[in-house]
C-alpha cells in the first residue's frame, strides 16, 4: 500500500473514530437527561408526598387542638354540673330535713297494762283478703332498714320511716303498718323485745307482743327523788308483795347568788347524799330478800339513777323509764301501773 492510500484509510479510521465518539457523547447525555428527569419525577412525587404528610399532619394538629379544647370544654362544663349537683343534693337534704322536722306524729297515748290488753284486742280484730298487713318487731338500736328487705321497706312511705327513726326507747319498737295506711302505728313495750322479726300477712302478727305485756318477771320498780324515793317488788310483774319509801330531809333549791348559794348548794348535796344512803341500804335489803329479780325499771332524777346503776348487780337487767312519777302524789298501784304501760305512736 502506498502511503497515500494508507493516510487515506487512517483518515477513514480517524473519521469513523469521531463520529463514534459524537455519537457516544450524544447517546450518554440523553441518559443522563433520562435519569434527570426520573430523578425530577422521584422528587417531584416526594414533595408531593411530603406535602401530602404535612397536610395530614396539620389536621392531625388541627384536630388534636381541638380535641384538647372539646376535653377542656367538657372538664368545664363537668365541673360545673358536678358543683351544681352538690348544690341541688344540699338544697334536697335541707329540704328533707326541713320537711322532716315538720312531720308529727298524729298522736302519742300512754297505755295501761288494761289498755294495751284492749288494744291487743282491737288489732287482732284487722284482717285482710291479701297478705298486706305489716307487722315488725325492732329491739332498742334497731331501725326499719336493718330489718326489712329492700323491696319490702320500700311499701313503707318515707315520712313513715322517719317518724319511726325519730323514736329512741330502752325497750324496742311493735310496727303495725297496712300497706293501705288504714293502719299506721307504732308500740313501746314496758319489757324489751329481745329480737327483730317481721310479718306480711292477712293479719298482724301480736303473739310476741302479747307475752311481752304479760311478762311474769320478777320485777323491782326503783323511783329516785331527792328527799322522796320509792323502792317496790312485784314477783309476777303484776301486783307489787314489798314497797319501801324512803324519806328524808332534802332542802330546797337555793335561788340567791354568792357564798350564800354555795354553802347551801352544798348543804343540799350532803343531804342527797344522806337520802341516797338509805336508799341503798333499804335497795341492798330488798334485793337479797327477793333474790332473784329479773328486771328493774328505775325512774327520777338522773343524777340519782346514774348513782344507783353503778350500785346494782351487773347481770340484771334495768330499764329507765321516762314517764314522770311523783311518789308523793301517787299510790304504789298507780306507780306499778305507769312503770308497766306501753306507749303508742300514730304515724
Amino acid at each position: 500500500m502506498t502511503d497515500k492510500n494508507a493516510a487515506k484509510t487512517e483518515f477513514k479510521a480517524d473519521e469513523k473514530k469521531g463520529l463514534g465518539t459524537i455519537i457516544g457523547k450524544i447517546s450518554g447525555k440523553g441518559k443522563l437527561e433520562a435519569e434527570i428527569d426520573r430523578l425530577s419525577l422521584k422528587v417531584a412525587e416526594l414533595e408531593f408526598a411530603l406535602q401530602g404528610a404535612k397536610n395530614q399532619l396539620e389536621k392531625k394538629e388541627v384536630l388534636a387542638r381541638q380535641a384538647v379544647s372539646d376535653r377542656q370544654e367538657a372538664e368545664a362544663r363537668l365541673n360545673q354540673e358536678l358543683i351544681r349537683t352538690q348544690t341541688l343534693s344540699h338544697e334536697l337534704e335541707s329540704i328533707r330535713n326541713e320537711s322532716q322536722e315538720k312531720l308529727e306524729f298524729r298522736g302519742i297515748e300512754n297505755l295501761s297494762p288494761a289498755a294495751a290488753q284492749a288494744y291487743l284486742s282491737k288489732i287482732n280484730s284487722f284482717c285482710s283478703s291479701s297478705e298486706d298487713l305489716l307487722t315488725v318487731y325492732l329491739p332498742s338500736g334497731t331501725r326499719l332498714s336493718d330489718v326489712l328487705p329492700e323491696k319490702t321497706l320500700g311499701f313503707v312511705e318515707e315520712e313513715t320511716r322517719s317518724l319511726l327513726d325519730r323514736l329512741d326507747t330502752e325497750t324496742g319498737i311493735v310496727f303495725f303498718y297496712d300497706l293501705h295506711r288504714m293502719v299506721s302505728e307504732a308500740i313501746i313495750p314496758p319489757f324489751p323485745v329481745t329480737s327483730s322479726a317481721w310479718h306480711l300477712r292477712n293479719n298482724f302478727e301480736t303473739a310476741s307482743l302479747e307475752e311481752n305485756l304479760n311478762s311474769p318477771c320478777r320485777l323491782l320498780v326503783l323511783v329516785l327523788h331527792a328527799g322522796e324515793s320509792f323502792i317496790g317488788f312485784a314477783p309476777d310483774a303484776r301486783v307489787f308483795d314489798q314497797e319501801e319509801f324512803v324519806r328524808s330531809s332534802v332542802k330546797e333549791k337555793h335561788s340567791k347568788g354568792g357564798f350564800s348559794q354555795r354553802r347551801f348548794e352544798r348543804l343540799r348535796e350532803e343531804d342527797i347524799a344522806h337520802h341516797m344512803n338509805k336508799v341503798f341500804e333499804t335497795l341492798d335489803k330488798v334485793l337479797e330478800e327477793n333474790s332473784p329479780i329479773d328486771c328493774i325499771i328505775m325512774n327520777g332524777d338522773t343524777p340519782l339513777i346514774r348513782e344507783a346503776e353503778k350500785r346494782l348487780p351487773l347481770n340484771i337487767e334495768i330499764i329507765e323509764k321516762p314517764a314522770d312519777i311523783k311518789v308523793e302524789r301517787m299510790g304504789r298501784e298507780e306507780i306499778l301501773r305507769t312503770v308497766l304501760s306501753s306507749r303508742r305512736y300514730l304515724l
